[in-house]
């Protein structure tokens, strides 16, 4: 891979591109460019420790992560960490805390939980990364569309990598449900209030 050219801006989209299309190898090389280039901002570091931890190098991950956190420009704080059960446990409990008109609906899609989204479902989305995600009929439809079911993806690095507290964790993964049920209701996000109680 040459030197790169433009903005430490223009850099990161492509960073993010590697990332979400999980296109490791490529992403880490422009990811350690990034550092090089601009190693006084804190999202270059924070793109790289997303794309080592995503390759399975959690303590340069975590190295890189906490050296997002110190840079002077565009710092970003480290992420939360939680394990795979304890995450378990945080959506199931959000969803027994879901309005009642959410709750009457669980039983009606399959929930996915994964660390990372596969790269089909985020096409057509710029986001570096997405918290979740409605995929399938929405309910007024699902008994006219053969072959497709309702599923809400809730992705934990992600969550990880937007939250720096279990608190705010918690409230994240709550919000997501939330948002995500409702799109399956049929609701845009400009309705979502309407949901409460």
């Amino acid at each position: 891979m040459g030197p790169m050219a433009g903005t430490a801006e223009e850099h990161l989209e492509r960073t993010w591109a590697a990332y979400r299309e999980a296109r490791l190898v490529e992403g880490l090389q422009l990811a350690q460019q990034g550092t090089e280039e601009f190693s006084d901002r804190g999202g270059v570091w924070f793109a790289l420790g997303c794309m080592l931890e995503r390759s399975d190098d959690l303590v340069a991950a975590d190295k890189a992560f906490a050296k997002a956190s110190r840079c002077v420009e565009d710092p970003v704080g480290t992420p939360y960490r939680i394990g795979w059960k304890a995450f378990q446990q945080v959506v199931a409990t959000a969803i027994e805390s879901l309005p009642a008109k959410l709750k009457d609906s669980i039983g009606d899609v399959t929930l996915v939980l994964a660390d990372y989204a596969d790269p089909e479902l985020l096409e057509g989305f710029s986001d570096a990364e997405l918290l979740g995600l409605f995929t399938g009929p929405v309910r007024a439809e699902r008994d006219q569309v053969s072959g497709m079911l309702p599923m809400i993806h809730v992705f934990r690095r992600a969550h990880e990598h937007s939250c720096g507290s279990a608190k705010e964790f918690r409230q994240e993964i709550k919000q997501t449900l939330y948002q995500e049920f409702g799109h399956y209701l049929g609701f845009g996000e400009e309705d979502m209030g309407t949901l409460m109680g």
